[in-house]
């Protein structure tokens, strides 16, 4: 019965519009983030020490030549871009994926927990049909052409949201976020300078 209605739910057909706005906001904010915080504006100088740290279980994941950095680097902004105008959309997430998770793997020290949702977003996005609205693939493809979503494609990306915000949560419970330490670090980057 319960199982039946969550069936039910998760499969009702939903308005493709706002998942469309998803696709292109993350497209977009990912082709932004690239240069600044993924590092491909200092690509030779990020993956050319000795001072990486890479996860555990992953020592064997080595930095390719600068050339082939800066390819993949432009792979995973073609991605982006892909992702953002809807064109060619599971080829265009895979195309961010893959460069996207080799590139955090290579070194760990350079990234936070958001850095974690970025990628599992784009993974979420490449089983969804977030291409069905304001897409090239739609224009392409009139038979996609704002043709109604399956609710579970909000589902995952509303339930990734919430694991986040709630582990978030927890963590500010420690010693260090009750004690200051963490905000008085972070409130002395430049970011914050206006505030």
């Amino acid at each position: 019965m319960i199982s039946d209605k969550c069936h039910q739910a998760a499969w009702q057909l939903k308005d493709p519009s706002n998942l469309a706005v998803t696709r292109i906001l993350f497209g977009f904010l990912m082709a932004v983030d690239i240069h600044f915080e993924r590092g491909f504006a200092e690509v030779d100088h990020r993956f050319g020490g000795f001072t990486q740290c890479h996860f555990p279980l992953f020592d064997f994941v080595k930095p390719l030549t600068f050339q082939w950095m800066c390819l993949v680097y432009l792979l995973m902004w073609l991605g982006a871009c892909g992702i953002m105008v809807g064109y060619n959309f599971k080829l265009s997430c895979l195309s961010f994926i893959i460069p996207y998770w080799y590139i955090l793997i290579l070194d760990k020290t350079s990234w936070n927990n958001h850095s974690y949702l970025y990628g599992l977003l784009s993974i979420l996005l490449l089983f969804s049909s977030a291409n069905h609205y304001c897409s090239v693939d739609a224009l392409i493809n009139p038979d996609i052409r704002n043709k109604p979503v399956p609710n579970w494609n909000y589902l995952l990306v509303k339930f990734q949201i919430f694991l986040l915000y709630f582990y978030a949560g927890v963590k500010k419970m420690d010693p260090e976020w009750l004690g200051g330490y963490s905000m008085k670090n972070l409130g002395s980057h430049w970011v914050f300078t206006p505030f």
